[in-house]
């Protein structure tokens, strides 16, 4: 959490139309404090005197004073629920400055929870550079300030592109790789990441990087694993496991019928079934896999069944009840052997029984396989 809910950070100093954060700086993986600054998009100028020398727990190094930092959003690029995405720069790099109003501050607090783990630098998970106070235009709240992203989510790419078998392969085999970091545990020179579970992976809530391989973002119902039950009390448990996120919900979700026994592994087991969900969507924009015939326009997944918003009840009657699944095109068939292992990578991950998934990591070395294969009909 960040600061236990209490915050690390200075208290807000804003004008109208203007950007004034303390922030914390992401540099060589050590986390500093940074002086305040007053970002207007004409004129930035710097406020000396940072109050928050307090080193972020869990990470390596002190205190010490970073070059000021200038953050001038020009542009939304997402109005969510619970946060505003803007593109602004910082040391004159273009970031994301994701703003959390006040109301808001638990979903705030829960990505933060998640980016500032340690060892959580990995290719395949949106990099998080600076946390802090400010306002945007007037509006106060905390600041996430995140690599940019210029593809976008990858649910916009897929919209706007059809891919080749080898840009296919390359955005979910990077998917299924950042998975597989998250849900790991890893112990480095005295630092313990947790295993964490996502809760709410969608092709909205995954990025799009310059290499056209995945970054899985947004985080704010995401949930680290602890290592033993006994450290969560029966009410964090019950909020951890509670319905959330959207058309990606397992079945096991969708029914409350998660096993609490083993409620952490459960977790993970209902992130691969999302995993296969958007699995499903990238594929299907594959030219690899329709050598005979044109790609389709992008779906989401159970869009072509149910719209654009199903409900609850209709996800958890066409979902858990008639145990449907996204329709695999009858072009696919045309492609060889490559076509029979898609389809059991899919069916082994959204599989009805939660413990007969595969886990992220077997996905993964199943797609790196795959990567070697060529569909049949493709030059």
């Amino acid at each position: 959490m960040f600061g236990n809910g209490q915050g690390h950070v200075s208290h807000l100093l804003t004008d109208d139309c203007s950007l004034v954060i303390c922030l914390k700086l992401h540099l060589d993986g050590n986390w500093h404090s940074s002086k305040n600054v007053l970002c207007s998009p004409l004129h930035p100028r710097e406020l000396r005197g940072c109050p928050c020398p307090t080193p972020v727990p869990g990470q390596p190094g002190g205190s010490s004073e970073c070059h000021p930092s200038c953050l001038c959003p020009p542009q939304v690029l997402q109005d969510g629920r619970f946060s505003v995405v803007w593109q602004g720069t910082l040391h004159q790099t273009p970031v994301a400055i994701k703003a959390f109003p006040d109301a808001c501050s638990q979903h705030f607090a829960a990505e933060w929870s998640v980016h500032s783990l340690p060892l959580m630098n990995h290719d395949n998970v949106a990099r998080l550079l600076a946390a802090g106070r400010g306002g945007v235009r007037g509006e106060q709240g905390s600041l996430l300030v995140l690599q940019l992203y210029p593809a976008g989510s990858l649910r916009h790419f897929l919209s706007q592109h059809v891919s080749t078998w080898d840009a296919t392969i390359r955005l979910a085999l990077s998917l299924a790789r950042g998975l597989a970091f998250l849900h790991e545990e890893l112990w480095h020179n005295g630092l313990h990441k947790p295993s964490v579970a996502h809760r709410d992976l969608s092709s909205q809530n995954v990025l799009v990087r310059e290499d056209q391989s995945c970054a899985i973002g947004d985080f704010g119902l995401a949930t680290a694993l602890p290592a033993c039950l006994e450290q969560w009390g029966g009410g964090r448990m019950e909020a951890a496991v509670r319905k959330v996120g959207t058309r990606y919900m397992a079945p096991e979700i969708l029914d409350d019928s998660l096993d609490l026994q083993v409620w952490g592994r459960a977790l993970k087991q209902a992130d691969i079934y999302s995993l296969a969900l958007v699995l499903w969507e990238i594929l299907s924009r594959c030219s690899g896999l329709s050598p005979d015939c044109g790609v389709p326009p992008f779906q989401l997944a159970y869009e072509a069944e149910l719209g654009s918003n199903p409900t609850y009840g209709e996800l958890r009657r066409l979902a858990v009840e008639e145990r449907r699944r996204p329709a695999i095109p009858d072009s696919w068939r045309g492609t060889g052997q490559v076509s029979i292992c898609l389809r059991e990578l899919l069916e082994d991950c959204w599989d009805p029984d939660p413990e007969a998934r595969l886990t992220a990591e077997c996905a993964r070395q199943r797609l790196q396989s795959l990567g070697a294969e060529l569909p049949a009909g493709v030059c």
